[in-house]
């Protein structure tokens, strides 16, 4: 079990789209490979919000723009001693590969899953209340009860037409939790507040709580400032902010 729990706020769309991504497939791994029709139902779900999200025009040149922006900011570490250039030359020869990959490909990610019928007819469907019952979709009622082998293998197919974009947002994000070491803060009486310099390009800030903390927090903010609140999780009514001194690790990421 993990030791600490992290929250993330984006500060910008560019970013945001990006982790929504990564999430969406995160959670696809741990429903891809079981047997089950809900988890082959629950892994075609988050396929779909796969396809909407990458039907952006600009998604690709992006992740290539951030790819780019890294690997030149990642050059200027040859002239530092003590630097493992090998290591160095083995990932900057890893950003340039992938961003070839992007460029190589033709149309919006996943084109050839954007072409298939089945896929078509389940993303409209999946806006209407109850539109994938087999009265409706007889065709996705007869794929769910084949056989968990035939799923799985469709299923791996399609995911896999992600690859390159599965990999260069995760590459993205990794870089960017990477250029800042957390510090320790307080957040008084449970509200914490940072200015941030309008010349430095922030991208992402980062709460880091121990897993048994009784708060969870919400981040809100923008280019210039942010603010954290420790709030008391309640299912039942608004949740209220906490009322004394909560320590947490902050880390405002640059890159």
């Amino acid at each position: 079990m993990p030791e600490t729990i992290t929250y993330e706020q984006p500060l910008n769309e560019r970013i945001r789209i990006l982790l929504r991504l990564e999430s969406l497939f995160k959670n696809i791994q741990d429903t891809l490979y079981e047997p089950a029709p809900a988890s082959s139902h629950a892994t075609l779900e988050r396929l779909q919000e796969i396809l909407t999200l990458t039907d952006r025009s600009d998604l690709k040149k992006d992740l290539m723009k951030e790819l780019d922006r890294n690997r030149l900011t990642l050059s200027t570490l040859k002239e530092r001693p003590g630097v493992d250039l090998e290591q160095l030359d083995a990932f900057l020869d890893r950003l340039t590969h992938l961003t070839s990959e992007l460029d190589a490909e033709r149309g919006k990610p996943g084109q050839k899953l954007r072409n298939s019928e089945f896929i078509k007819s389940f993303r409209q469907r999946t806006g209407v209340p109850g539109g994938l019952s087999d009265i409706d979709f007889p065709h996705y009622h007869f794929w769910l009860n084949l056989p968990a082998e035939e799923r799985i293998a469709s299923l791996t197919e399609w995911v896999e037409s992600f690859e390159v974009i599965r990999e260069s947002v995760s590459l993205v994000l990794d870089m960017i939790r990477r250029s800042a070491t957390p510090t320790t803060v307080t957040a008084t009486k449970g509200f914490y507040q940072h200015s941030l310099d309008k010349d430095t390009p922030y991208q992402l800030i980062r709460v880091t709580m121990p897993i048994d903390s009784p708060y969870y927090v919400e981040i809100s903010g923008g280019r210039h400032r942010f603010s954290a609140r420790m709030m008391i999780p309640n299912l039942i009514e608004r949740p209220a902010q906490a009322t004394e001194d909560v320590s947490f690790q902050l880390t405002t990421c640059i890159l």
